[in-house]
């Protein structure tokens, strides 16, 4: 590039250690190395991209990317080839921008204007004026003007206009010691860039080439900045060239160095802001900030909406939140940030159940997220409880059931933990129980009207049915036959087992009889409720419990050796339990919610299975919570 200026010979050719070196290039360099350039003390380039309306330099696509490559900054300036033809200056800013694609951390764009063909000064400096403008408009940022000290006094009357309104100077004056800045120092600002020599030598250049000074230690306030604003859930980010949020999608721009721009945060109906992150961060709550653009700002903002949880039903509890903020019953309402996700756990207190969500949330696990995207009303309903033991009101029990084609009924019950037991109703003098024997079978206990009539050993080699035991002379009237497992059994016997085949009075054999009242194993614990529970392993034994209410729930005993279990409700089946767990520990069990309030039966039958990693197919009844 040419300027019009006196050279003054013997003028320093190094830069000051406080200046940055750099240089400015055209097709007229031809071939560069720039490999070999970036080896040297040069740290930018400013290339020319454009002249006119329609000229590209043919090796400013070639030496943007070479250049780059090779670390060094690079910007991009246009020929002016000024003229009064309509629309000239507008033209040829639209052509700059679209070839020079100047982005952030580039050199700020230049106008190189070394020509007035013919133009008066007032035409000249609207000429100028039109065609910055129209760059500012494109891109945010306020170009660079290329001139000469003589040709800035004598052809832009040495106007302070364009330095007034923050446009930076490179100034070309070549072979003194310091620049003559036109415009009054240019408005008190001084040179931003300096031209100090057009006869440079350049390792990588073979050809002289001009050189340049960036007037400052570092060059972060002579390149492009720029101003990135993250998208924040909740509400919308403004300013200048911004519009971040929601449908708007400017999210980012480009600016001048320490260029303060202001942002404003507004929230979405129902969101509140919160504060700025980012660059924006000493801003706080302030709805407003100002980000001085510096190299690359980054800002965002934070919106909340707000989370209210009602506490419904005639029991009490508690509903926490992960993260925290709420913890109702004392603080029922909180803001939690837009588009996070919150973990809500609900508990009952000792005389309650949590009955389930409804609202924002909904179903039955106390465990209820929401995303939080818009304002959340959430019901969490507990409702009081009556605790009825084991063996309480509405309870009956029932022992497993072994299929076996020789039995009386093809089938059998059974038990094998000592305690267990089965109480059948019969009336008349005569009665005859029919068991089964077997390898695997143990001792019990026969009782009629509470006296022990007999005890006996069901242990055989082979398996064997219709094992009868007779009892007579009972007297007229009805009378109670009880079968007690024993738990023990010869050493012959490979298990403890009692199985009752069928039953004969009155003249007619009954098989499979149902029986008056049955008892699963008692077994004594003083972390239990009652200080004991109850415990069945047979497959097809059966807990049942008759209540009045919505739901109900279970304490049981989870352990290594527990095993599955189906829950039936009112004589549907709801879902299998598994009651492993890697170290005893009592927990509760729903069965049953959000029933209709009435009578309802809930039913549990052991399985006979265990998960691999368990030791045992045991199901505990410790005690029932009715809703």
């Amino acid at each position: 590039m040419a300027a019009i200026l006196v050279a003054v010979p013997g003028a320093p050719a190094s830069a000051a250690p406080t200046k940055v070196p750099g240089i400015d290039v055209s097709m007229w360099q031809g071939n560069v190395d720039w490999a070999a350039v970036a080896s040297t003390s040069t740290r930018f380039a400013i290339m020319r991209a454009t002249r006119g309306h329609d000229y590209v330099d043919p090796r400013y696509a070639e030496y943007l990317a070479e250049a780059s490559a090779n670390g060094i900054v690079v910007g991009a300036y246009h020929r002016a080839k000024v003229s009064l033809a309509d629309g000239d200056a507008r033209a040829e800013a639209n052509h700059f921008v679209d070839i020079a694609q100047n982005d952030a951390g580039d050199v700020l764009p230049v106008l190189d204007i070394e020509e007035h063909n013919g133009l008066t000064v007032p035409q000249l400096t609207q000429w100028v004026r039109t065609w910055l403008a129209r760059v500012f408009t494109r891109t945010g940022v306020r170009p660079m003007i290329y001139a000469s000290p003589n040709f800035w006094r004598t052809y832009m009357g040495d106007t302070t206009w364009f330095a007034d309104h923050g446009y930076p100077l490179w100034i070309a004056h070549w072979g003194v010691p310091s620049p003559t800045v036109p415009a009054g120092n240019w408005g008190g600002r001084g040179w931003t860039f300096w031209q100090w020599t057009s006869t440079g030598n350049v390792s990588g250049i073979s050809t002289n080439v001009d050189r340049d000074r960036f007037n400052g230690s570092g060059l972060l306030r002579g390149k492009i900045a720029s101003l990135e604003v993250t998208p924040a859930a909740g509400g919308v980010i403004t300013g200048a060239r911004i519009a971040c949020g929601g449908a708007a999608i400017r999210c980012s721009r480009l600016a001048n160095p320490d260029t303060v721009l202001t942002l404003a945060a507004t929230p979405d109906p129902g969101a509140s802001f919160l504060r700025w992150t980012g660059a924006c961060n000493a801003a706080g709550s302030s709805p407003t900030c100002d980000v001085t653009a510096l190299g690359a700002r980054t800002v965002s903002a934070v919106f909340t909406y707000p989370v209210h949880v009602d506490m419904q039903g005639s029991g009490a509890g508690t509903v926490t939140s992960t993260p925290t903020g709420l913890d109702c019953g004392t603080t029922c309402t909180a803001s939690f940030r837009a588009g996070s996700t919150v973990d809500l756990t609900a508990g009952a207190d000792s005389a309650s159940a949590f009955v389930g969500w409804s609202g924002g949330c909904g179903g039955l696990n106390p465990v209820c997220e929401v995303t939080v995207s818009s304002p959340i009303e959430i019901v969490a309903r507990f409702d009081s409880v009556v605790s009825v033991e084991q063996d309480g009101a509405g309870t009956a029990f029932g022992w497993g059931r072994g299929v076996l084609p020789d039995a009386i009924g093809g089938s059998y019950h059974w038990e094998r933990r000592a305690g267990a037991s089965s109480t059948y109703a019969f009336s008349g003098g005569t009665v005859t129980l029919f068991t089964v024997s077997g390898p695997g079978m143990g001792r019990g206990r026969i009782s009629i009207d509470g006296t022990t009539v007999d005890t006996f050993d069901g242990y055989a080699r082979v398996v064997a049915t219709r094992v009868a035991h007779r009892f007579a002379q009972l007297g007229a009237g009805p009378h109670h036959i009880k079968v007690q497992v024993l738990g023990t059994k010869r050493a012959a016997a490979k298990g403890t087992r009692v199985a009752l085949d069928a039953l004969r009075w009155g003249g007619e054999t009954r098989a499979n009889p149902s029986a008056a009242q049955a008892a699963w194993a008692s077994v004594s614990d003083a972390t239990a409720s009652g200080g004991s529970y109850v415990i069945a392993d047979a497959r097809n034994a059966f807990a049942r419990l008759r209540f009045h209410g919505t739901g109900a729930s279970l304490r049981t005993l989870r352990g290594p050796k527990m095993g599955r279990a189906e829950v039936w409700v009112d004589g549907a089946l709801a879902r299998v339990v598994d009651l492993y767990g890697p170290t005893p520990a009592f927990a509760t069990v729903r069965l049953a919610a959000g029933l209709a309030d009435g009578s309802h039966t809930v039913r549990i039958v052991v399985l006979g299975a265990h998960r691999a990693t368990s030791s045992g197919n045991g199901v505990t009844i410790d005690r029932w919570i009715v809703v």
